[in-house]
């Protein structure tokens, strides 16, 4: 493991954080370091313009995730700094992965990330609203990093996929991947080696929420 990482971090998301939609921003205080400020990347991000989307990836001055439903990531996310434990690796199913330039030292999950009051007070360094809980900041070494979203059998992201298959492809994950307790989601920081390939996006959307999926030979 990279000396900026000496040791495995893990921190559950925020038992407060809270997400009534489909659309998720990971991203940092520094904004990637870009000097763009909140209102433009709200814009772009609003466009969903495929160009655009993609020189932010390329720059890792976000991610923005798209899932097929509201909250799929609350209360059954954890943050990974650091390696994975064995189980975790072997029972993933589905994976996104980019990269994420944080010179600051602070990364941040939002939800939402079109409206750039919320980007704004979510970098301001102010503490999330009370009862309005919709982003969380997360102190980390200054690096780039590569960034994965690792979906487990009981994320949505799995179980949406299930519902096109028969029960037998379920009962294999139940049976040979059955994910972790409270996890449905592993999203996992370490530092940048190589930029990994830009990430799917999903048409018509704009933002990344094409995951790689283990399909095992039934």
């Amino acid at each position: 493991m990279s000396e900026i990482l000496e040791s495995r971090r893990s921190i559950p998301i925020s038992k407060e954080f809270f997400c009534d939609g489909h659309f998720y921003v990971l991203t940092s205080v520094s904004l990637g370091g870009s000097n763009l400020q909140p209102e433009e990347i709200s814009e772009i991000l609003g466009r969903g313009e495929e160009q655009q989307i993609e020189e932010l990836l390329r720059r890792g001055i976000c991610i923005p995730l798209f899932f097929d439903g509201d909250c799929a990531l609350d209360n059954q996310t954890i943050f990974v700094l650091g390696d994975l434990t064995e189980q975790e690796e072997r029972d993933w199913i589905g994976r996104l992965s980019g990269k994420l330039n944080i010179p600051c030292g602070k990364f941040v999950i939002l939800c939402g990330g079109g409206d750039p009051d919320e980007l704004g007070y979510a970098i301001s360094g102010k503490p999330p609203k009370q009862h309005y809980e919709i982003f969380q900041v997360i102190e980390v070494p200054p690096a780039e990093y590569l960034v994965e979203i690792y979906a487990y059998l009981s994320s949505m992201t799995v179980q949406i996929s299930l519902e096109e298959y028969d029960e037998t492809l379920e009962q294999w994950y139940q049976l040979n991947r059955p994910g972790i307790a409270d996890i449905g989601y592993i999203i996992r920081l370490v530092p940048l080696i190589t930029d990994p390939p830009l990430p799917k996006l999903v048409p018509e959307i704009g933002w990344c929420g094409e995951f790689e999926f283990r399909h095992p030979e039934i």
